[in-house]
């Protein structure tokens, strides 16, 4: 199944995410090539440069200026990573047919032989017919290949038969050229397209690129292929050849870029700066001193956010798109290429991991060592795969471990199959008793929990909550009445706390008793218990609506819920067992569910579960309490609703509300009376907003004494 997968590329992205992260790990504290240099056009070059080439786009005279600059440090070439591919508008009336900026940037290019253009040749999928301004599979202008193409073109820029290059790259059949008498200028042209992978990552580029038979150089190697008068340039398998030196593609003839964490940069407006000074004789000031770019190969590109050409690449996922082809250049100036594995390592691979995993899984004894050697494996995997990468061997790493943890996952359920028949059946037996979360710990360790004597100690977040004025309500009813209207309610309350892996501890009459955070741990109980308790309203209207077409009256219910340790455990005897939970945060719960009706809202938490939520949820501060037999005061506050049940903007005013409750009831604990009654008057006129407003109104009538504190004290249960 893995090889399927992967042969048909399903597991691209995964795999994708694994080289990106190897990437990042291995490759972000090298430096590339100390001859490849980069000029950026950054977000302060635009600003620098404002006064003197205005707005973005500038004036091609900057180029001009930036090549004269360059010219003194002699390099061994200069790439633009920018099209010109268009010329500036002419002034009509003064008989121009080139716009003087244009002109400049021609001269210049034309006066220095180390000048390379970018060129694009694409696959254009835009229908070439009557309909379509676009014409496809144009031939180039004549002169094109015979100046440029690497089949026809010797170091003297005459043809050379014996310069063959054999790739089998798919034609394009589009470009985009420099304007003619730029063209015409140039020493040579290096094509700057470079393609994402699916995943939208930039990951790969070509050498060569293919136009109706003729191949040209990438931007990137455009000027070390004539530094280097090859005689021969050739695809063998998975190499590109340049004479002796080899080059390793994959099988979409595509170089895998090393790419690096630090590159020699240099700000345009840094050397344009430099060239001003001296040309103004003020050489102490210079800031960039042209014997540091003496010889070195130079590209010429974007790096500023508004230019558009930032990319996703494994080593950052705002690169300029410039540090692709400086980055090629440099891995070849260094032969530090990327090796991709051939694909039939994968396969084997795959195999020979299936086959250790299943022998371990299934004819072990011992549990550990079933699992450990599995383990032991992919960890040896993992940590040779990240060696053999920092040694530019690149083997996939996401379809073998896939056939590890598949062949583990399978294994493991032919043996649940073969082995797991009496514990099925004590499941199937226990299920209708025991909430999944528990069901699953103590079908897994039935032993264990047939001891009375097991407990823990355990953070947990308690809920319980009660029918209000359920006693004179069934009073008027028949007991087949009250125990239909109980499974209802307690069936639908229970999948409510059931969706949220709660447990439920027990069914006290109308009462229900919950807990989350054990025996399955997890780190956001406190938002579970929270959310299933604002569910539990969301279904009472469905409950009630049930209710009325039975011809019963509508119930309302309170929910209490408190965050703090418990004891948990099987408390009983040897023939009587509850797993249940006790200790004083239990009482505290209990007592949070009864202040509800005092209180008159559905739902209170203490602030400790507040603190606790992972997940934003608008909550309204409502009071601070002493509950009866504790001396601690407790904070209590009322959830208002669920983030993702409704829209934005209902979210945002829920948000607004609690944010002026807590201005609220902080004026209220500080005795600024006038302040509190000023915010509550933006608020909703509900339950805790009034008595917010009748308490500030009657103290600012008749003031506290100074020793109050703001606790409202509770003489009942």
């Amino acid at each position: 199944m893995v090889s399927v997968l992967h042969a048909y590329g399903s597991l691209n992205t995964l795999e994708g995410i694994s080289y990106d992260w190897r990437m990042s790990e291995i490759r972000s504290d090298k430096k590339a090539n100390n001859d490849v240099a980069v000029v950026l056009i950054d977000d302060a070059s635009l600003d620098a440069m404002d006064n003197y080439a205005g707005r973005w786009p500038w004036p091609r005279f900057v180029y001009a200026d930036l090549l004269e600059f360059l010219s003194f440090a002699e390099p061994k070439g200069v790439m633009f990573d920018i099209t010109f591919t268009e010329k500036h508008k002419v002034d009509a009336e003064q008989s121009q047919t080139i716009n003087p900026d244009d002109l400049e940037l021609v001269e210049s290019t034309s006066r220095y032989p180390f000048v390379y253009h970018a060129v694009r040749f694409i696959l254009d999928s835009i229908a070439d017919d009557e309909t379509s301004h676009v014409k496809l599979n144009r031939p180039l202008p004549e002169g094109t290949v015979e100046l440029f193409s690497l089949r026809h073109r010797n170091v003297d820029g005459s043809p050379l038969s014996r310069n063959v290059i054999d790739l089998s790259a798919k034609n394009n059949n589009n470009f985009y050229l420099p304007f003619p008498e730029l063209l015409n200028a140039t020493s040579g042209i290096g094509v700057v397209e470079v393609q994402a992978d699916n995943d939208s990552v930039y990951r790969r580029a070509r050498l060569f690129h293919n136009y109706q038979g003729d191949y040209f150089p990438s931007l990137s190697t455009a000027a070390i292929i004539d530094d280097l008068k090859p005689n021969k340039i050739t695809h063998q398998d998975n190499r590109v050849e340049i004479d002796k030196l080899k080059i390793p593609v994959d099988k979409s003839e595509k170089v895998l870029v090393n790419y690096y964490g630090n590159y020699n940069t240099y700000s345009f407006s840094g050397l344009i700066a430099s060239l001003h000074a001296i040309q103004s004789g003020n050489i102490e000031n210079i800031l960039v001193d042209p014997e540091e770019l003496k010889g070195k190969l130079i590209f010429i590109g974007g790096s500023a956010a508004g230019l558009n050409d930032l990319k996703n690449t494994p080593i950052d996922a705002r690169l300029p798109g410039v540090f692709i082809h400086a980055s090629l250049a440099s891995n070849i100036l260094d032969h530090d290429f990327l090796i991709p594995s051939d694909v039939k390592i994968t396969y084997s691979l795959i195999l020979i991991f299936s086959i250790i995993t299943a022998l371990s899984v299934l004819f072990i004894k011992r549990i550990v060592i079933k699992n450990l050697l599995p383990l032991s494996v992919a960890l040896l995997f993992l940590t040779a795969a990240y060696y053999l990468f920092q040694n530019n061997y690149v083997i996939d790493m996401v379809a073998p471990m896939a056939s590890l943890l598949g062949t583990w996952v399978a294994s493991f359920t032919a043996m649940v199959l073969m082995e797991g028949r009496e514990k099925r059946k004590f499941k199937r037996m226990m299920s209708q008793y025991l909430s999944p979360a528990v069901l699953s710990t103590v079908v897994d360790n039935h032993e264990e929990f047939a001891k009375a004597e097991v407990g823990s100690k355990e953070n947990i977040t308690m809920l319980f909550s009660d029918i209000r004025s359920f006693t004179n309500m069934s009073e008027k009813l028949s007991a087949e009445k009250v125990v239909e209207m109980l499974n209802h309610y307690f069936s639908s309350m229970t999948d409510a706390i059931f969706n949220q892996q709660g447990t439920i501890d027990k069914f006290i009459g109308d009462a229900i008793m919950a807990f989350w955070g054990a025996p399955i741990k997890s780190e956001d109980h406190a938002e579970k218990a929270t959310i299933a308790a604002l569910d539990m309203i969301n279904r009472l209207k469905i409950v009630n609506e049930w209710l009325k077409e039975k011809g019963l009256e509508p119930i309302t219910i309170g929910v209490g819920i408190h965050t703090g340790d418990a004891i948990l455990g099987n408390i009983g005897s040897e023939s009587k067992l509850d797993y249940t939970i006790i200790g004083d945060n239990v009482n505290l719960a209990s007592r949070i569910e009864g202040l509800t009706k005092q209180y008159g809202i559905a739902i209170l938490i203490t602030e400790e579960t507040y603190k606790c939520l992972k997940t934003p949820i608008p909550c309204v501060p409502v009071d601070l309490v002493r509950v009866k037999g504790k001396k601690k005061p407790i904070k209590i506050l009322q959830p208002l609703l669920l983030p993702d049940q409704v829209d934005e903007e209902t979210l945002q005013e829920a948000f607004k509300i609690a944010d002026a409750s807590n201005k609220v009831f902080e004026h209220y604990l500080n005795q600024e009376w006038d302040a509190a009654l000023l915010e509550l008057k933006l608020l909703p006129r509900d339950s805790v907003h009034n008595l917010m407003r009748d308490r500030c109104e009657e103290f600012k009538k008749s003031p506290p004494d100074l020793q109050w504190d703001g606790v409202f004290t509770m003489t009942s249960k």
